[in-house]
């Protein structure tokens, strides 16, 4: 047999062999990357590098204070302006009841006068008086000039118009250059007298200590007060009268 014939049998020998063994898979090359451009990252086995942790909460942070700021001021703002709406609102009523309250006092005025009647049995010691619970006027006998003085101005003024309550407190001590057994004697006189005041009149209050009973009566049940009261109508062209200073 010739040498074509044998190699010719051989390779129709060999066929079915070939035809039944897979094909080698074709190896791939990763291409070169072109100049200038940046070589792609494996995949293979190696994590992607992740972004700095925190990056994105810190500006979050910082807008969230921004935004708090911003809403602080205009708070700020909002309460400065009600403050100074506020203030302007007292001062309008300040205003408006000093002008109500001067209309009204002008319109009425009173005198109110302690007498001083009681025998020299008695040394007036202190005297207190009361003007609708504000205390007016106190004089202590320290000095002795409630010895020395019979009339006292105790109050002389604008008076709101209305009902208005007098109230007087007075100690009295027996006098022991008269008569010895009196100087252990103490005596304390209250008494209140309520009057009105009218618009466009003067009220005149006398307020007199003095001893009832007379020469007849216990000495603890002489001392005490009676008020004497007249009322008269002012004309617009007389002077306000001062106050009298307590």
């Amino acid at each position: 047999m010739s040498k074509a014939c044998l190699v010719a049998v051989l390779v129709v020998a060999a066929l079915p062999a070939l035809a039944q063994s897979p094909a080698p898979a074709p190896s791939v090359s990763n291409p070169a990357p072109a100049s200038g451009a940046e070589a792609p990252a494996a995949t293979s086995g190696v994590a992607a590098p992740a972004p700095a942790p925190g990056a994105a909460g810190v500006e979050g942070q910082q807008a969230d204070a921004q935004s708090y700021d911003i809403r602080l001021k205009s708070l700020r703002e909002r309460v400065d302006d009600l403050k100074s709406r506020v203030f302007d609102s007292k001062t309008k009523l300040l205003l408006l009841r000093e002008q109500i309250l001067h209309n009204l006092i002008a319109e009425a005025r009173a005198r109110i006068v302690h007498v001083n009647d009681a025998s020299s049995a008695l040394v007036l010691e202190e005297v207190l008086y009361y003007l609708d619970d504000a205390k007016i006027y106190f004089q202590s006998n320290r000095d002795g000039s409630l010895d020395s003085t019979k009339e006292i101005e105790i109050y002389n003024g604008t008076i709101g118009p209305g009902n208005h309550l007098l109230t007087v407190q007075m100690l009295y001590r027996g006098n022991g250059k008269v008569f010895t057994y009196l100087s252990g004697y103490v005596f304390k006189v209250n008494s209140s007298f309520s009057f009105f005041a009218a618009k466009g009149q003067e009220t005149y209050v006398r307020s007199v200590g003095y001893e009832k009973g007379g020469m007849t009566a216990r000495l603890e049940e002489r001392p005490s007060v009676r008020f004497e009261m007249q009322q008269r109508k002012v004309h617009a062209t007389e002077p306000a009268p001062g106050q009298a200073t307590p």
